[in-house]
């Protein structure tokens, strides 16, 4: 799995996910979104449109940031893009109820 963050506004934190969220990678998830929420954002949106197997432990990784973000006063949004696999994921789990989902990709932070 790759993590990268971008900062697309002053306020708003962009977390972009590609391969494999799954027991041994959810852990590096969790981390990172730990530690750009103790910077209280506005704004935290997960892209998942490059994710290509989305298991329990990841399902889990993104309702606990759910909560979190919920406790910290930040909006989240999960992009799941087109994915099929990704929003096949949530819809099972009922994750898909809990957490705010958008097809659109965010826009990628200015140059």
């Amino acid at each position: 799995m790759r993590l990268r963050t971008t900062w697309p506004a002053p306020h708003a934190v962009l977390i972009t996910v590609r391969g494999a969220l799954d027991t041994g990678t959810a852990g590096d998830l969790a981390a990172l979104v730990s530690d750009r929420l103790w910077a209280t954002p506005e704004r935290l949106v997960l892209d998942l449109s490059e994710v290509d197997f989305l298991g329990v432990a990841g399902v889990r990784v993104l309702l606990h940031t759910a909560l979190q973000a919920e406790q910290n006063g930040t909006d989240l949004l999960v992009a799941t893009g087109t994915n099929p696999m990704v929003r096949r994921a949530l819809r099972v789990t009922e994750a898909d109820r809990r957490l705010a989902t958008s097809a659109q990709r965010p826009e990628p932070a200015p140059a």
